[in-house]
């Protein structure tokens, strides 16, 4: 249930500086003297001014689907497909984005909206005569929407180093602001998520006030946390997520599927998720940052990227594929007992209830596959599938119950939820102590997977003889109650055959249980698998982070020469002039990634109409 209602704002909240012409500067002076006359008058005047904050953080270039296509195609789970060949989207893939990339200039400009009218409301409302514990909270949402908008700035574009306006500007000259430096920006950020966890201290949630999906004490804590993460502060990071974890204002939903639906909107493991609607009749789509008014409270995400009614624009890697299928199930676990997995004929008819599942329940909520037998819209998996090379499909974010892919989704963006603070609290502990904060770190990463139906990560780290890809991809080598002993040999002869001749990255191999190999776990395996395609770009920032760099994972991922256990083969068949280049991910990325990559360049259409920013 959608609980906020977006006011369109017609005042100086619309309008960013950035960019403008003297006669849009002219145009907007006069709206912002009106502004001054009409509004920011009432504390319900303060009310639609946040809410236009709020508003605009579904613009395509924010959380809308320009820039969580860009994030995903950077990432090791996006690429570009056989359709869908967008020439912004072919440099994201390939590494080579540069400052006259549409997408990029798109998500520049946005992102300094929500900053801009973020600004008018912490200028304007501190003079509104109103109740002073709803101005607190009005004041603390706006530092921490001005805070979190920048913070995607400066980990997109420049290094860090980019304009942090702070007051609105009232003449020409004042809207061209110049570069901060690096750490200016990051104080300021700090500075603004400390000021809205200060101001939202009692606000651990809006539930009786039914507007779920405002800020929270607890979403300004856990991106403070994240902003200390990033910056390599590890002690300050788990200061903050603990207080979080330890506050019991957040639990993990026992299905994980449940984050990425309509039914499970703001649920109990939602920190801050941003809202999309949409509501009958409704024509077009939401191609650009319109507002309050359908097609443009919903989203595009995911008829961007599925081939169900979609576009395709995004195809989903063979890594991704293989790590979701070669997830180790603990069958002692009764939620694999609890939740079987079942699986439906060509004809849609439920043919067998594998119990205990054999696939993670993360799996499952992530992504469909030709051979899993499942529904996906409406229809088994194997009766109706539109085959892609990597076998899969997204399920995460998409109306996959529907028959097609609807133009218009109202499915909302969770930005960040418990389970992040989880494994970022995790993370924290063993990058900060080292090996002594393992036993405490196991704890919680143990919480995250076990909700899945995984095995301990003690238990993966002692190693597992056979690949779960082989049962995964190939049914027909599960054992049957109704196998002859030679039948149930070849089986295994087949299974032992395919297991040696896997990839060395498919195979899992003991390892010691020491801080740095769980680290380098969680960034090339537990955080891919929990956080894919969530959160504009988690996965995308992960691999920023990662020790060893970006461009050492390219290498290392796109040397990976995949078999029939993540391939379609009766797609090569079909297509063999592709077959050599879809053998493997990344085959240009991996030769174009450079330092130079990591950050957006500053968008060349907005450097010619403000000079400060060549300084």
């Amino acid at each position: 249930m959608k609980k906020i209602v977006i006011i369109l704002s017609f005042i100086i909240l619309g309008t960013t500086f950035f960019g403008c012409s003297q006669d849009d500067l002219l145009e907007a002076e006069n709206r912002n003297q009106l502004s001054a006359q009409n509004f920011w008058k009432t504390q319900r005047d303060a009310e639609a001014g946040i809410y236009s904050v709020y508003s605009s953080l579904q613009f395509n270039g924010v959380l809308g689907s320009t820039a969580v296509l860009a994030a995903a195609l950077q990432s090791e789970h996006g690429r570009v497909g056989n359709i869908g060949r967008r020439p912004n989207s072919l440099e994201f893939d390939n590494a080579l984005v540069n400052s006259t990339n549409g997408d990029v200039f798109a998500q520049w400009e946005d992102l300094y909206k929500v900053v801009f009218r973020a600004n008018a409301v912490l200028a304007n409302v501190p003079n509104i005569e109103m109740d002073e514990t709803v101005k607190r909270e009005i004041l603390g949402e706006a530092y921490f929407l001005r805070g979190l908008a920048m913070f995607w700035i400066a980990n997109g574009f420049n290094g860090g180093a980019v304009p942090y306006p702070i007051v609105l500007p009232e003449s020409l000259e004042e809207t061209r602001f110049s570069i901060e430096d690096r750490d200016v920006v990051y104080s300021q950020i700090i500075e603004d998520l400390t000021m809205a966890q200060t101001n939202l201290v009692e606000r651990l949630n809006w539930t009786s006030e039914g507007q779920e999906g405002r800020a929270t004490w607890g979403a300004a804590t856990s991106i403070l946390g994240k902003v200390y993460l990033y910056e390599e502060n590890f002690t300050r990071a788990a200061e903050e997520f603990k207080k979080v974890i330890d506050s019991g204002e957040y639990q993990l939903v026992d299905d994980i599927a449940q984050n990425f639906n309509e039914e499970g909107e703001f649920n109990e493991e939602s920190i801050f998720e941003v809202q999309f609607f949409v509501s009958d009749p409704i024509s077009g789509g939401n191609f650009g940052d319109g507002e309050g008014d359908n097609p443009n409270e919903s989203t595009l995400r995911p008829t961007s990227w599925t081939r169900n009614g979609g576009f395709g624009f995004m195809f989903v890697t063979h890594f991704t594929s293989s790590l979701y299928r070669n997830e180790v199930v603990d069958p002692s676990l009764p939620i694999n007992t609890s939740m079987p997995q079942e699986v439906y004929d060509e004809n849609s008819e439920l043919e067998e209830t594998i119990t205990p599942r054999i696939r993670s329940l993360r799996s499952e909520a992530s992504m469909a596959y030709e051979d899993d037998g499942s529904i996906f819209y409406t229809t088994s998996t194997r009766e109706n599938f539109i085959r892609m090379l990597s076998r899969g499909q997204v399920r995460k974010f998409h109306n996959h119950t529907l028959e097609t892919e609807p133009r218009n989704s109202g499915i909302n963006e969770q930005v960040i939820r418990y389970a992040d603070v989880l494994l970022m609290y995790a993370e924290a502990l063993l990058r900060g102590q080292g090996d002594a904060g393992v036993t405490e770190a196991l704890t919680y990463i143990n919480q995250v997977r076990q909700r899945s139906g995984l095995v301990t990560l003690e238990t993966l780290f002692a190693g597992v003889p056979t690949s779960p890809i082989i049962l995964n991809t190939f049914s027909d080598l599960r054992p049957d109650v109704g196998d002859t002993a030679p039948e149930a040999q070849a089986k295994i002869d087949q299974i032992t055959a395919i297991n040696d001749g896997l990839d060395p990255t498919l195979k899992i191999e003991p390892q010691a249980l020491t801080a740095d190999n769980i680290v380098l776990h969680l960034f090339n395996k537990e955080r891919p698998a929990e956080f894919a395609w969530e959160g504009r770009g988690i996965s995308w920032q992960d691999l920023r982070r990662r020790p060893g760099g970006p461009a050492a994972r390219f290498v290392e991922l796109g040397n990976v020469r995949y078999t029939s256990t993540t391939l379609d083969v009766q797609a090569f068949e079909e297509l063999p002039e592709f077959v050599e280049n879809s053998l493997q991910d990344f085959m240009l990325r991996k030769v174009n990634f450079g330092p130079e990559d990591l950050y957006y360049p500053l968008p060349s259409q907005e450097i010619i109409q403000n000079p400060l920013l060549n300084n």
